[in-house]
Parts: structure tokens; C-alpha cells; sequence
């Protein structure tokens, strides 16, 4: 059984960043499963209730963690949509490493501004906003606004290493 890393988040807050960080520093034997890449990309379906991202999000996760060492789950993965899917993996995996970037508004709008191609603009981001949005889960870590991108990343491999 592999171990499995959720990092969720606002829109803009940096998790999609330290995923990518993370799968390059895990190297290999290890998943990284988008949502928007599954959502967007793969199924191309609304981030609606049920939607058909979900249940694939979830069996990607589930080969994952029987086959790999890592298996990294990132996005927005709001708990009203995505979870009891989370909650059903997490007890999937050996050990479940899950974070929250808890960021006020203001912020997730700072770092979406200093992206290259944002796709979508302060008006989507504030209709998407949801502030506090924790699962409730044992073990949840939330990352503050505070910690720059590099931290956060140091103190996930330190997490993963213990």
C-alpha cells in the first residue's frame, strides 16, 4: 500500500505549483493526479455535483495507492462535491498526508495575478471562492498565507519523511 498526498485549495492558491514540485522531488513510483486536468481535460465536465471527474479521480487514486509509492491528489476538490470521495481514499492509503491552503481572498487574487496565461479573472475567482473549506479529517494540515511556495514544499518532503 502507497501513501497518498491531498493538497486542496482556493483557486490561485499555489497548490497545482507545489504539486508539481513534489511529483519532480518524489521522483519515481509516484502519481499525480489533477483535478482540472481530469476534470477539464480528460472528461471535459462541470465541477457540478456527481460529475463523472469524481469516480475517476477516485479509482485513479485507488490504482495509486496499490501500485505506487505516492500518489498525489490536488485541486480545489471542494468538500460539498469531492469529500466523501476523499475521505474514502484517505482511508485507502497506508498514510494520508492531506493539506488545505487556508488563504484569505486577497491573496489567492495577488498569486493568481502573478501567473503567466490565468485563464479567468478575479470575477470567476470570487464566484469560486471558499473560505475554511476543510475536510474534517484527521491529521488536516492547513497551510497558511505566510509560508512561500519553497517552504510549504520543505515542510511536506520533512512531513512525508517522518
Amino acid at each position: 500500500m502507497g501513501n497518498l498526498i491531498v493538497i486542496r485549495g482556493n483557486s490561485g492558491s499555489g497548490k497545482t505549483v507545489t504539486a508539481n514540485a513534489l511529483h519532480e522531488q518524489l521522483g519515481e513510483n509516484n502519481l499525480l493526479i489533477p483535478q482540472d486536468y481530469v476534470r477539464r481535460t480528460m472528461l471535459r465536465v462541470k465541477d457540478t455535483p456527481n460529475n463523472l471527474a469524481i469516480n475517476l479521480i477516485k479509482e485513479m487514486a485507488l490504482f495509486g495507492i496499490k501500485n505506487c509509492r505516492y500518489t498525489i491528489v490536488e485541486g480545489i476538490l471542494p468538500t460539498s462535491k469531492y469529500g466523501q470521495m476523499l475521505s474514502e481514499i484517505i482511508n485507502q492509503a497506508e498514510k494520508s498526508f492531506i493539506y488545505y491552503y487556508d488563504l484569505p481572498f486577497e491573496e489567492t487574487v495577488k498569486r493568481h495575478q502573478g501567473k503567466t496565461n490565468p485563464g479567468f479573472d478575479e470575477a470567476d475567482l470570487a464566484k469560486w471562492f471558499q473560505p475554511h473549506d476543510l475536510l474534517q479529517v484527521t491529521g488536516e494540515r492547513v497551510i497558511a498565507p505566510s509560508l512561500g511556495q519553497e517552504a510549504v514544499v520543505r515542510k511536506i518532503m520533512a512531513d512525508l519523511a517522518h
